[in-house]
């Protein structure tokens, strides 16, 4: 009986870990059941999207359990020392006079606060959050806590505190309860110096007291009934069967990898599994690559670019959905017009029910991955779903350069392919603002004026007015560097799949989701405006075995490529996305097929724009061959030209083409409308200081 009283005692050590993890796996479970219901699967039938999300789910609600399931046990184990200690007659003035009595002392203090103190100002050479204010408050906060524990341990060593039980019990429950308060106090109160009158903190700090109370309360209890010999087997104890059942639980998210041949088989098909690599590069205007000839300094920007068209179709006028980030990404991966996915607005996100390229293919067996570069399609923007791997570490702003993460993440991602077909979604940015000088390259070293040294967004727009010609020529040498160090880095990742055998196997993707301006229309940058060199961008299919070389004219839109991968790979889903394929645009020969006034629609609408941003925009566009059309629903403008006289959109000709402009501006005024019908409210996401922090800087707010 004694041994297994001793054993209740440090039971509830022994059944933290499995306990806390298997409560992790639960937690996790039932995050698995929302997603699932939110995303639509079973709507969908995608039986494999269903399985892997409860997979997924529950080792990640055991991966970020197991952190606390230790700190569980330890406290748990301290619990079990005391309370054993207790139940020991000889133990509590011994082993509190010896812990808190002595450590109380003032040279054992100082040892103590001296060590925590170096501790810190180690901890502060590495780690940027460690301050000054938090070295003082460690100090005060040992200091303040050793004189507690000295009054336990005096109280302890007394000679009635050693006969009586009751305060026997008392002393143990109270060095448990203020070690609690040690902990977490000191984790609540770190930046009490810095932010004195929070209230917040002291919320928190009312919390805190209150559950050391409930838990002194309880040891008490406990240790008193351990004292009184009133416990009972150690295997009716609470936990016991708690452990249990986290056993189990713990087990099944070990064991569902297991299984996932059996119940995550595919229920899509893909006839021709071909790889997909999907190449996205942000900011990349049609005319400053050299896939259709020089680029606008009239250089070879981007030769692995070109070499690839080369043995594949490089469409010449593809028009994007929209001249940003987000909707226009999100139109390419989902199929859909931005109002349709609902990711239009400066706090949007595509909405968990939107199915994504990526969960088709994960559905049709496909391993997933995905690295991207842009706060704009990471996770919390929605562009995760269907990824087994997706990684947004390189979302690091306008002043990194991130092109070889991408690719060497890129790399590492592929290699750990398997024997799968593989999706990949490679998302480069550095030729988005800010224009960074590339060692490698030196188009731009020859301009040294005012601009070198002033060359900062906000300043670039507000002084628009003195950029002359060399500016701006230097800041298009800049572009063109940043372009062609992005083209290097695709060139290496190229390279692979040429080195790996699977190039042969590989549908390859590359297009850029808009483009940049360069005062083309009296300003900098993109997201305001429709005009070409925004939304007319760089668009490469090249098809497993293509090896005759393609420059299609006719117009295709961006948001076909969803479409466009799905019928390359024969996949049993989205058939009427499939019927607008870019594949079943191109002919023998390199000839037009179907309808030679084929439309491509554009938009930017930003309902959440403040004003102070000066992006309170609402213009859609249509392109149909040659013409172009631009309503301006806010200013009430329309504007009509005619690209192959005037590729510049210099000359407005709505007034004398009433014909072309009344049948363009109907055909567009009718797909405004049904998008404002189809699409409702923009879906968006709540977004933190240190992001608007981001897109401030790079240019959308």
């Amino acid at each position: 009986m004694q041994r297994r009283t001793h054993l209740a005692l440090f039971l509830p050590a022994l059944t933290a870990v499995p306990l806390a993890a298997g409560l992790g796996v639960a937690r996790g479970l039932w995050r698995a059941r929302e997603a699932v219901h939110e995303q639509g699967y079973a709507d969908l039938g995608f039986a494999r999207a269903t399985f892997l999300t409860y997979r997924d789910a529950a080792q990640q609600g055991l991966s970020d359990a197991l952190p606390w399931a230790w700190y569980a046990a330890g406290l748990a184990f301290a619990v079990g020392c005391v309370l054993f200690l207790v139940r020991e007659s000889y133990a509590p003035d011994r082993w509190v006079a010896l812990v808190a009595a002595r450590a109380a002392r003032a040279r054992v203090t100082a040892l103590v606060a001296a060590g925590a103190i170096l501790f810190l100002f180690a901890l502060e050479r590495e780690k940027s959050w460690v301050a000054a204010s938090d070295i003082v408050f460690a100090f005060g906060l040992v200091a303040a806590f050793a004189g507690v524990f000295e009054c336990i341990g005096r109280y302890a060593s007394s000679d009635a505190s050693a006969q009586d039980p009751r305060r026997r019990a008392t002393v143990a429950a109270a060095v448990v309860a203020v070690f609690l308060l040690l902990v977490a106090g000191a984790w609540i109160n770190r930046e009490l110096l810095a932010h004195p009158r929070d209230p917040e903190t002291w919320l928190f700090d009312g919390l805190l007291v209150s559950t050391t109370a409930v838990v002194f309360v309880a040891l008490r209890r406990r240790a008193l009934a351990e004292l009184q010999r009133l416990r009972s087997s150690p295997w009716s104890h609470p936990a016991t069967a708690g452990a249990l059942a986290g056993i189990a639980l713990t087990a099944l998210a070990l064991a569902l990898p297991a299984f996932e041949s059996q119940r995550g088989a595919p229920t899509l098909t893909a006839k021709r599994p071909l790889n997909v690599l999907l190449i996205g590069i942000d900011t990349l205007r049609a005319d400053a690559t050299s896939i259709y000839g020089p680029s606008l300094r009239g250089r070879d920007t981007t030769p692995n670019l070109r070499k690839l068209a080369e043995r594949g179709i490089a469409f010449a006028n593809a028009v994007s959905q929209a001249p940003w980030t987000m909707p226009s990404f999100a139109s390419m991966v989902t199929g859909a017009y931005p109002h349709e996915h609902g990711a239009f607005s400066l706090a949007g996100a595509i909405p968990d029910r939107r199915v994504l390229l990526s969960e088709v293919l994960r559905e049709a067996g496909y391993r997933t991955s995905g690295v991207v570069s842009h706060s704009y399609v990471a996770e919390h923007r929605g562009f995760a779903q269907g990824f087994e791997r997706y990684d947004a570490s390189n979302a690091l702003g306008h002043r990194a350069i991130t092109s070889k993460s991408v690719t060497d993440l890129s790399l590492e991602a592929l290699e750990a392919r398997g024997d799968r077909p593989f999706f990949h979604f490679a998302h480069y940015f550095d030729a988005h603002y800010e224009y960074m000088d590339q060692p490698e390259w030196t188009w731009a070293d020859g301009y040294q004026g005012w601009l070198r040294r002033e060359l900062d967004y906000d300043n670039l727009l507000k002084n628009r007015q003195l950029i002359g010609r060399a500016e701006n020529e230097w800041l298009v040498d800049l572009y063109e560097e940043e372009i062609a160090h992005t083209d290097a880095e695709i060139g290496r990742l190229l390279a692979w799949l040429d080195d790996s055998g699977v190039a042969d196997e590989t549908l390859v993707i590359v297009v850029a989701d808009h483009g940049e301006e360069f005062l083309d229309h009296g300003s900098f940058g993109h997201t305001t405006t429709l005009y070409q060199e925004q939304v007319h961008v760089p668009l490469i299919v090249a098809p497993a075995g293509w090896s005759t070389p393609c420059v299609f004219r006719g117009v295709v839109e961006t948001r076909a490529i969803f479409g466009t991968v799905l019928d390359a790979l024969d996949v049993d889903f989205g058939q009427v996305a499939r019927e607008h394929s870019l594949l079943r645009r191109v002919g023998p020969g390199c000839a037009e097929l179907g309808a030679s006034d084929a439309k491509a629609f554009s938009i930017v609408w930003l309902p959440d724009s403040q004003l102070e941003w000066g992006k309170h925009m609402r213009i859609s566009a249509v392109r149909e061959g040659r013409w172009k059309l631009i309503r301006d629903f806010t200013r009430e403008t329309t504007m009509l030209f005619d690209l192959e006289a005037d590729p510049g959109e210099k000359h407005d000709l709505a007034a004398g083409e009433r014909e072309n402009a009344q049948r363009l501006g109907s055909a567009l005024e009718a797909w405004t409308a049904e998008q404002q019908r189809r699409g409702g409210e923009a879906h968006t996401v709540s977004v933190d200081a240190d992001e608007l922090k981001k897109l401030k800087e790079l240019g959308y707010l």
